[in-house]
């Protein structure tokens, strides 16, 4: 394809679709040392960037924003341009999807771009297309260097015959603004019983470390903050806290997100992402034990769709948390995807049930989101989403903001009830305490669960050599047994990889903790390349789970799970699209009984590719 030019008068009169608008961006580490902005616009997303960005409600106008040959009709060239303050040039990238191979058949329209503003058109009547393409994958930004923020816009130029709408630029957002306060103010879902919550505020207070862990899907791992590790609501809710109560400054962090992956794949990971040292605020790696938490944040909200227990798998989370010796708080945070989506209905019952503090950003932003200036509205969408999914810096900054009014407010709950303790029963003043009061009465754990106590502890399985076992999991190689310390035992014999021997180097990656730099999830696994040898071992268990890698590669191949060579499920790693952990289960049953469990490669798929990440058991 031809070099991008700069957009001549003519260019610029054409009706133009904004996707990027003084966007920020970062230049995240990659593996070889250079810097690279993913964005995702696929599934779409694309549709809905130019619907929030550029005002874009002609339904036809949105359906061409997917497949290839739709695009084509529509665009006639796309128009980028970017700052950063380094003056560091960059690459722009839009890579369609191809139909035989996903990420390698597919064309990739290209732009070299300078740092100053400048900007450059890329000419959609110029590109060597391969004639494979499907659909708009993604764009990139690639720089020789990592490590700094960068401002981009996008834009569309459309053929002749269609339209885009004036675009007017959003006003910035005032978050020290009384609307911005009645807004976090509209989080707060409940209170709960906050007697947890007030003895590790009281234990930071006191000068002893508090340890505060996040576990969720994306927007827990930071996606859509820049940079992802500084700038996402776990972090800034850390930081506030620490900020607020810490007397020494000695809170321990330990975030544990992972993308696309419901409550489900948490509670196999659980112990592995929440029971290790973490950081304190300085950078520094804590040395002392792995312990547990003082305070938990559970993020599923948006993620748990995924989740085949409808909540279950949830449920089993927060109790594995309540039921820990240390006695964690637990809050729960209801995170919104842009078309208002969430799961707050499914899962705020169980949190009523087990009354925990919760806070939804649903509740605060959503409803102003269709006002005007006029009647209220302090922030748009396009402010608060970075793109379909996820939150930008600012969102991210809402998400804190609702989690750090729930502790203020439990503080100054707390204060109040000290300075009343001398009133006299009776009194106004007692009166108006005692709803109070009752958040701070010890919090006692109902005897029921709401649906299941099923998946309060899964034990992780990890398929490494044991000696170089470095996931936190339990080796399987030669056998291993344990339980929940609640009279759950369970134990695993004849473990045998058969033709499922080989590597994968591919796997989900997530940034934990400070990181830029995201960490493999079970760099030991095993990987089936060719042959027709099951996996298989015998486990005498109530319950047991298997995670796969997901993968949108062409030699991917299907797994049948057989349960005493009863087929139980195939398991097609090409259905979601794209690289991930899914963790399911093949069978949970009340009372502990001996099984074989078996995964052979679908017939027809003998010679095609599959990986087996890690099990879990109970």
């Amino acid at each position: 394809m031809a070099g991008p030019v700069a957009p001549k008068d003519p260019v610029k009169k054409r009706p133009a679709i904004y996707l990027m608008y003084d966007k920020q961006i970062y230049a995240n580490p990659f593996r070889d040392g250079s810097g690279v902005c993913f964005l995702f616009m696929d599934d779409g997303r694309m549709p809905a960037m130019a619907r929030m960005v550029g005002g874009v409600e002609d339904e036809e106008i949105l359906k061409m924003l997917g497949p290839t040959d739709e695009f084509k009709k529509l665009v006639y060239g796309i128009g980028v341009s970017m700052i950063n303050d380094k003056g560091i040039n960059g690459e722009f990238v839009l890579q369609m999807y191809g139909k035989k191979d996903v990420y390698n058949s597919g064309t990739s329209l290209k732009a070299e771009l300078t740092s100053d503003g400048t900007e450059y058109l890329i000419p959609l009547s110029d590109v060597d297309w391969t004639g494979d393409d499907d659909r708009i994958g993604q764009i990139r930004f690639h720089f020789k260097e990592s490590g700094f923020p960068v401002t981009v816009m996008v834009k569309l130029y459309l053929n002749d015959g269609y339209t885009a709408p004036e675009f007017v630029p959003s006003d910035p957002v005032d978050v020290n603004s009384d609307r911005y306060k009645e807004l976090i103010a509209q989080s707060l879902v409940s209170m709960g019983n906050f007697e947890r919550l007030n003895k590790a505020i009281e234990k930071a207070k006191r000068g002893e470390s508090v340890k505060m862990a996040f576990i969720g899907g994306s927007i827990t791992q930071g996606a859509g903050a820049t940079p992802i590790n500084a700038e996402c609501y776990a972090f800034k809710t850390f930081k506030a806290f620490d900020e607020m109560f810490s007397a020494k400054h000695n809170t321990e962090y330990v975030k544990a997100g992972v993308g696309g992956t419901p409550s489900e794949f948490g509670i196999v990971r659980f112990d592995r992402d929440i029971l290790r040292n973490g950081y304190f605020l300085d950078g520094t790696k804590s040395d002392e034990p792995a312990r547990e938490p003082d305070i938990a944040v559970v993020e599923f909200a948006v993620n748990d769709e995924g989740d085949e227990t409808k909540g279950k798998c949830f449920e089993g989370l927060i109790r594995r948390f309540l039921r820990m010796k240390n006695m964690p708080a637990v809050i729960v945070i209801f995170s919104v995807f842009i078309d208002d989506y969430n799961l707050q209905e499914r899962l705020s019952p169980i949190g009523y049930h087990y009354d925990l503090p919760m806070v939804s950003a649903k509740n605060a932003v959503t409803e102003q989101f269709y006002m005007s200036k006029e009647q209220g509205r302090i922030i748009t969408k396009d402010q608060y989403f970075y793109d379909r999914y996820h939150p930008t810096n600012l969102g991210h900054t809402i998400m804190a903001d609702c989690i750090i009014n729930l502790m203020k407010k439990a503080d100054e709950a707390a204060t109040a009830v000290k300075k009343a303790s001398d009133l006299k029963a009776g009194t106004f003043a007692d009166a108006m305490l005692k709803p109070i009061s009752k958040g701070l009465e010890t919090y006692k754990m109902p005897e029921k669960a709401l649906m299941t106590d099923h998946f309060e502890y899964v034990s992780l399985l990890t398929i490494g050599e044991e000696s170089a076992n470095i996931e936190g999991g339990i080796c399987i190689n030669n056998g291993a047994e344990g339980g929940d310390g609640f009279g759950n035992t369970w134990s695993v014999s004849n473990f045998n990889v058969g033709d499922f021997s080989d590597k994968d180097s591919a796997s989900q990656y997530a940034e934990r903790d400070f990181d830029l730099f995201g960490t493999m999830q079970f760099s030991d696994n095993r990987r089936h390349i060719s042959g027709t040898k099951p996996m298989s071992l015998d486990v005498d268990c109530k319950l047991i789970m298997v995670v796969t890698l997901d993968s949108a590669a062409p030699d991917e191949g299907c797994v049948d799970i057989f349960v005493d060579d009863k087929l139980v499920k195939t398991v097609n790693p090409k259905e979601i699209g794209w690289t991930h952990c899914n963790a399911m289960i093949i069978f949970d049953n009340d009372e502990k009984a001996k099984h074989n469990v078996k995964l052979a490669m679908h017939e027809g798929d003998e010679d095609k590719k599959f990986t087996v990440l890690a099990f879990g058991i109970r």
